[in-house]
């Protein structure tokens, strides 16, 4: 070929004609106005006009008016440089300043804080704009007036400044501590308590009015990690160095108890079991064991039993002073012995597993393990997705009772994660808008039958269409009214209307979430995000009024024995926090002078209703009574309600200007919330007070409060130390085929006297002759 000879290229004839071998060199075009020097003119103007910018062409750069506008007769413009109207704005700025310090002198107390907070953000705007390096390359600013991305723009630096923004500014992998805490996000009150100090930490000599702020702490750093502010209890060793026999059970007459604290107590909030079979299987098989003819139990069985031991004794424990430590502990280790075995946990899915992963889930939540509550309940969901529990059931083989207590397994479950999304700041997965299970029915259990299966359907009909799985705003709630069933035999529907508000409210709530506090948020325009949280607020007000009349939240206090007083408590505080959801962003908004005074004045309302729904929560509290506290109160995370009305305050007394609420209120409302952690037992109360008088002291020292008599705890000391049966345990034998296990054996009395004759009693026989008790149980067709 041509071009593998080397003497191709030489014996290319410039001047033959054959055709693709010669080049040409077409001459530049010459304009008549054009000065053959005009290269010395290409150059670029140091600011385009408006008008050429717009079209895209090379501005001449003449003031007052550049050649094509002159040509085209449009007004010519041209805008300052973004160096040139900050210098501006910052002088007007300084200005404005040095009026309020004038201002100050005249002022009263809290007119003066008021001011002083101004002046301390006005200040800290002017340092970091000293440290800011601005360009001085003209082409470089140039490009930058022209670009996608105004920097200077007030909603940019709002966005990005925002404390809604997610995102991980700490190693979780590398600490023990802080990979039990794990992620937190920003709808978790621990970043909130974590604001609180940092807002303090860039204030120097204890933020005193007037003083010049300089930033001192970055987040991630030191102490403001995440883990120094989290009060839970994810960093203590769930597991016990002692074996346990799994087959025990406390004594009859306790046991008892136990499950009537759960049904009393519980129960209604979280109703994944069915009251009525699970009530009279239990009472069968004591009844049974007395008579020493017990059937044999299933795993699963015996796995929940325990967990619903469990969760009573911890809420005796926090009720009473003298109830043991340990119960709970144990109860739950048994649980986990059955219920979380490797074979369990690899076998395909089925309702009774559901349930004990949705107890256990409770029970860890309610002992402060939130990180591991939210884990078992994702996995709880998640077999819940794979039973089809999340869409409307139509086999016609249900029954009304099954089909309806699948209904409320799943609500309990999504109202159980919804509470630890919020805590956990963690995004939920349930995806509400695959969902289409009808909302519970306003019926008794025991009033379900054969009898309402039209009523059953229309309801499940009305309620996939009313019920809105995902955001923007839903039909109004009053549209959906309790069904109550039909003819004689109709008995109260107290407990299952509650439970039906209990998910209705849930459901508003993953919307406050998705919309305020997911990634997407940070794309979205300011009046994006007001629209969504004046529509949410509507809902919540639609919500309220859409309650039956025994349950409505703020009508005048009934009489002592109020039979729906508990109820009407346990909503107010759920309708609290999803309020302080809500409207936290507006709390702590900043940079309102480049706002409008219709920003303005929203910001201001909401933040309002931020402060006001912490201050109904601390008013939900008594004065005195130690079992008011946690008989007519969310108990299973009181604390977290508690935290999140501290940390609302902090943030307002922080931030003065962005509230109208009186300090002096405020202060009295940290106050009250923190005497009570001081009083409270368990861990959890025990971390939340140090904590939160952490964060109150910097704040306090601010507004010149003595908060000495907070500091110590009145409340017992909880130590928690590892228990071992090493000092003479006594062997339990197991009968033989007891599901295959080795003998184990319990604390002898001499090492573990704590648990005392609480934890002996009657044996679960493993097999027995009796056929299989939980036949029921799995609700046969």
């Amino acid at each position: 070929m041509a071009s593998n000879n080397p003497g191709y290229h030489r014996q290319a004839n410039p001047g033959s004609t054959s055709f693709g071998q010669q080049k040409v060199a077409i001459p530049r075009l010459q304009r008549a106005e054009q000065d053959i020097t005009g290269g010395k003119d290409r150059r670029r103007v140091p600011r385009a006009c408006t008008g050429c910018r717009s079209h895209k062409i090379k501005c001449t750069g003449e003031k007052p008016t550049c050649k094509h506008c002159a040509t085209t007769h449009r007004e010519c413009v041209y805008i300052l440089p973004r160096k040139d109207r900050l210098k501006l704005v910052t002088e007007q700025c300084q200005h404005l300043a040095g009026l309020l310090r004038e201002m100050k002198a005249r002022a009263n107390v809290e007119d003066r804080n008021r001011i002083s907070d101004i002046l301390d953000e006005i200040d800290e705007d002017f340092s970091d704009q000293k440290h800011t390096p601005t360009p001085s390359n003209l082409e470089v600013d140039t490009q930058s007036s022209q670009g996608s991305v105004d920097v200077g723009n007030a909603d940019y630096f709002e966005r990005h400044e925002a404390e809604g923004l997610d995102l991980l500014d700490e190693d979780l992998h590398s600490r023990d501590e802080a990979r039990a805490t794990g992620f937190v996000g920003k709808s978790s009150e621990i970043q909130w308590l974590r604001a609180v100090a940092v807002a303090q930490g860039e204030r120097i000599d204890g933020d005193w009015p007037g003083s010049v702020p300089q930033r001192q702490h970055t987040y991630g750093s030191g102490g403001d990690q995440v883990s120094s502010f989290s009060f839970w209890v994810d960093s203590d060793d769930v597991s016990i160095d002692f074996y346990v026999n799994a087959y025990e059970l406390p004594q009859p007459e306790l046991a008892e108890h136990l499950v009537q604290c759960y049904m009393l107590k519980v129960h209604d909030s979280f109703p994944i079991l069915p009251r009525k079979a699970f009530g009279d299987q239990t009472r069968a098989y004591f009844a049974a064991l007395r008579s020493g003819n017990a059937p044999r139990l299933n795993p699963k069985w015996q796995a929940i039993l325990n967990l619903v031991f469990a969760i009573g004794a911890n809420y005796a424990y926090l009720l009473n002073k003298d109830w043991d430590v340990g119960d709970h502990i144990i109860y739950q280790a048994r649980a986990r012995a059955f219920g979380m075995s490797e074979a369990a946990m690899t076998s395909h899915p089925d309702v009774p597993q559901i349930q004990g992963l949705g107890l256990l889930a409770f029970y860890w939540l309610s002992t402060g393990q939130v990180s591991r509550a939210w884990t078992v309940v994702g996995a709880a969901l998640r077999s819940a997705y794979s039973l089809g529990l999340h869409v409307r059931n139509e086999d016609p083989s249900a029954t009304v009772t099954k089909r309806e207590s699948l209904v409320k397994t799943w609500w309990s479950l999504y109202s159980l994660e919804r509470t630890l999304s919020i805590i956990t700041g963690r995004p939920s997965i349930v995806v509400d808008s695959c969902c289409s299970v009808p909302l519970p029915m306003s019926i008794p259990e025991e009033d379900a039958s054969e009898a309402l299966e039209p009523t059953y359907r229309m309801h499940a009909g009305i309620s996939a269409t009313l019920h809105p799985p995902a955001f923007p705003i839903s039909p109004n709630l009053a549209a959906n009214p309790p069904l109550t069933a039909v003819g004689p035999g109709t008995t109260d529907t107290s407990s299952v209307s509650y439970f039906r508000a209990v998910v209705q409210l849930s459901i508003i709530t993953q919307n406050v979430l998705t919309s305020l506090y997911s990634a997407g948020t940070m794309i979205r325009s300011s009046d994006d995000i007001q629209r969504d949280i004046a529509l949410l607020d509507q809902r919540l007000d639609q919500w309220a009024r859409s309650l039956p009349p025994e349950f409505r939240l703020y009508e005048p206090s009934r009489e002592p024995n109020d039979a729906f007083g508990r109820e009407r408590m346990l909503l107010r505080f759920q309708l609290c926090s999803a309020q302080i959801l809500l409207t936290r962003p507006c709390l702590t908004v900043r940079r309102q002078s480049r706002k409008d005074a219709t920003d303005i004045s929203f910001s201001k309302r909401m933040a309002d209703n931020c402060v006001g729904a912490a201050r109904t929560i601390v008013a939900s509290l008594p004065e005195e009574s130690y079992t008011h506290l946690y008989e007519q109160t969310p108990w299973w995370c009181l604390i977290h309600h508690m935290m999140q009305a501290i940390s609302v305050f902090l943030l307002a007394l922080s931030h003065p200007s962005s509230t109208s609420f009186d300090t002096t209120m405020m202060i009295h409302c940290v106050r009250k919330t923190i005497r009570w952690l001081q009083k409270m037992k368990g861990p959890v109360a025990e971390r939340a007070h140090r904590v939160a008088f952490n964060c109150f002291e910097s704040v306090a020292r601010r507004h010149a409060v003595d908060i000495s008599d907070l500091w110590n705890r009145t409340a017992t000391p909880v130590v928690r130390q590892p228990i071992s049966n090493t000092r003479g345990s006594v062997p339990v034998p197991v009968p033989s085929g007891a599901f295959g296990q080795a003998p184990t054996s319990v604390p002898a009395a001499s090492a573990c006297a704590a648990y005392g004759t609480t934890m002996t009693g009657a044996t679960f026989p493993p097999h027995s002759e009796a056929p299989n008790f939980d036949a029921g149980y799995y609700m046969p067709r």
